[in-house]
Order: structure tokens, then C-alpha cells, then sequence
């Protein structure tokens, strides 16, 4: 016998479903982070060119992939306010999670971009061609940028914990990328500008680091929603929790089958629990729907669960 889940309803209060709240919170952070990234395309393009530092035109590259990519959380967090639907009746936990590997190789190809061009810059520096030496503007552009990438990266961060959506947490860590990226570009820039016109490598071997920096943390996003496309399971630990929850149901003899994937911000589950088989389907049926509504108040972010009854040892 196969229990239905009793979490059956398609409204906004499931966790597949994100809630007009937080749907609204996480438009509102991806707008304002849109704004404030064509505010510093424009002024690292413009102190780039007029302080002549490549790294700094590099920066506003990434700040390009950033407005990009904004557009991509947009419809990711649209797709997570839609219910399950007849072609969905999972919800659309995998199109954000596809989203958000579309990020991490956005953010990966930005970070390569960056290599190649610091390495270019390098391999002409070993050959006694020196990059020029970078202006004031170049400096104070990528302290506006540190400022508000980094203040960006906490405010997003904050709603994409509220809310659980992958892809806000994934522009957070763009817009965390793009600090790191100022971080270095300034570090260069300073140290050429202070130590004279023989440092002047510094400003590529800076963004040299910094798309280090940006590789990794695309890399770790795209893994991690690799990991979660291929249906991996829980953590052990929490594979324990969840099998010692559904034990402790009063009825429950036995749990095996025990079966877990993510789908984006919530997760589905599926398990076989063992009865005395002697009970009514009434009675297997209401052991089943408690095991199901602990399983799913064991962790908040789980949505689907479908508990199969099957005969076990006879109590009486």
C-alpha cells in the first residue's frame, strides 16, 4: 500500500512554493543590485581607461557578468513562485537549480577571461614591455566598487538565507566576486602608484589573483548544483535524523528504502516503514500520514514525502 503524501496543497504556504514576501524581498535586492552594477560599469570602464589600468577594465568585465546574470535570478526566483503545475507537479526547484549552474559557468568564464588577460599583460612584461603606469581614477574607482559590491553581498546574502533560493545566494557570492576583484585591482594599483613605474606589474599580477579568486567561487557553485541535478542524497547525519524520526512513530516497527534529493530550495522523500500487519488499511494509513508529517517537520525545506506500508511482525 502506497500512502499518498498528505501534503497534497499547492498554496503559498509550501516550502516548493516561495512566499510573496520573500518572493517581493528577493525582487526588490536583484533590482537594486542591477542599478548599483550599471552605476560601476560605467565608472570602472571610465576610471580604467582614464587611469589606464587594465585591471580595472578587467573589473568592469565582471561587473558586466554581474548585471547578466541579475537577469538570471530574476527568473529564477519567478519560477519559485509558481506552484506545482500538471508538467511540474514537483515544483520548479530544478529549473532554479539549473539557473544556477548557468551562474557558476558565467562566473567561471568571467574568472578565465580575467586570467587570460592578466597573463597576456605578464608574459609582455617579461619581455620589457610594462603595462602603463595606472591613474588616481582607476584607484578611487575600485574603492566605490569594494564599497558597494561588498555591501550588496550582505544585503543579497541576507534575503537569499530568508528565503533559501540557491540563485540569490549564488548573485551574492557574484557580487562578493566583484569585491575580491576591487580587493586585488586596488592592491595593484596602489602598490604601482606608491612604489613608482617599475611596479607597474602589479596591477595585472593583481588581477592574475583575482581570477583565481572568481574561478573558485564559480566552481563551487556550479559543483554544488551538479551534485544537486544528479539527486544526491542528504548528508548522513541528516539521512539519521530524518530515519530515527520516522522510527519513533508509534506504530512504526521497522524503516528502510529510505530515498532523498534536493530540488532547489526544498527537498523530496520516500521511505518504506514496516506495520503490524493485522491492522486495518485505516490504521496503516493513519501510521503512514504521521510518519509522512514528521519526516516533513524533521527539517523545514521538505516538501514532498510518500511513506509505503508494508507488513511487519504480528504484535498481538
Amino acid at each position: 500500500m502506497n500512502s499518498k503524501s498528505s501534503q497534497t496543497s499547492q498554496d503559498n504556504s509550501s516550502p516548493e512554493v516561495l512566499p510573496e514576501e520573500m518572493y517581493i524581498a528577493g525582487m526588490k535586492v536583484t533590482f537594486t543590485g542591477m542599478i548599483v552594477n550599471a552605476m560601476l560599469i560605467a565608472v570602472k570602464f571610465a576610471g580604467g581607461i582614464m587611469g589606464s589600468s587594465a585591471a580595472m577594465i578587467a573589473d568592469a568585465v565582471h561587473s558586466v557578468s554581474d548585471f547578466l546574470t541579475d537577469f538570471g535570478v530574476l527568473a529564477g526566483l519567478k519560477f519559485l513562485s509558481k506552484p506545482p503545475d500538471k508538467n511540474h507537479p514537483y515544483g520548479h526547484g530544478r529549473l532554479e537549480t539549473a539557473i544556477s549552474l548557468f551562474m557558476g559557468i558565467i562566473i567561471v568564464i568571467t574568472g578565465f577571461g580575467l586570467l587570460k588577460s592578466a597573463a597576456f599583460t605578464l608574459f609582455a612584461a617579461s619581455n620589457g614591455t610594462f603595462p602603463e603606469m595606472p591613474g588616481y581614477a582607476a584607484l578611487v574607482s575600485g574603492m566605490i566598487s569594494i564599497f558597494s559590491k561588498e555591501t550588496l553581498y550582505h544585503y543579497t546574502n541576507a534575503i537569499a538565507k530568508k528565503t533559501g533560493s540557491h540563485t540569490l545566494k549564488a548573485n551574492a557570492w557574484h557580487h562578493r566576486t566583484d569585491a575580491l576583484s576591487s580587493v586585488g585591482t586596488v592592491f595593484g594599483i596602489g602598490g604601482a602608484i606608491v612604489l613608482g613605474s617599475t611596479w607597474t606589474i602589479l596591477d595585472p599580477l593583481a588581477a592574475l589573483f583575482v581570477s583565481i579568486l572568481v574561478i573558485k567561487v564559480g566552481v563551487g557553485i556550479g559543483w554544488k548544483t551538479i551534485r544537486e541535478l544528479s539527486d544526491e542524497a542528504f548528508s548522513h547525519d541528516r539521512q539519521e535524523k530524518l530515519h530515527n524520526a520516522i522510527l519513533s512513530v508509534d506504530g512504526v516497527q521497522g524503516v528502510h528504502n529510505l530515498r532523498t534529493r534536493s530540488l532547489g530550495r526544498y527537498a523530496s522523500i520516500d521511505a518504506h516503514i514496516n506495520v503490524d500487519p493485522d491492522l486495518s488499511v485505516q490504521a496503516a494509513h493513519i501510521i503512514a500520514t504521521e510518519a509522512e508529517d514528521t519526516a516533513r517537520n524533521t527539517f523545514s525545506n521538505i516538501a514532498f514525502v510518500s511513506i509505503h506500508v508494508e507488513p511487519g511482525t504480528k504484535t498481538r
